[in-house]
């Protein structure tokens, strides 16, 4: 069963540690199409440098090339956690250990999150 169809908006982020990071602001299913828009984007330089800064500062998931990779093909969650980080967090749907009660847990540490991006 995919993992991300049991997460919905608002529900509860926390950390293997037990620690809660936050709520969950977006769910996003895997793309099946990622590879092609990889195939795509990167056909020239010019589009590598618009997809880092798409990245950056406008579509989601605002995070460096090789990351959002992980996260269109894989799926993710964005998380709201303005206190532990700046503009929040993406953790990819195989980094979500189980889902139950209206509570997300995550398989890693908050550093573990961080360290991803």
């Amino acid at each position: 069963m995919d993992v991300l169809a049991s997460v919905s908006k608002g529900m509860r982020v926390v950390d293997v540690s037990g620690e809660e990071l936050g709520r969950v602001e977006h769910v996003v299913a895997p793309n099946a199409k990622a590879e092609e828009f990889e195939e795509a984007v990167t056909s020239s330089p010019q589009d590598v440098i618009n997809l880092g800064l798409n990245s950056l500062f406008g579509r989601e998931p605002k995070v460096p090339e090789i990351m959002a990779r992980r996260l269109f093909h894989s799926g993710y969650i964005k998380i709201d956690a303005h206190r532990l980080f700046s503009s929040g967090a993406y953790a990819a749907a195989d980094t979500i250990a189980r889902v139950e009660d209206g509570t997300v847990y995550l398989g890693l540490t908050r550093h573990e999150l961080a360290a991803q991006v």
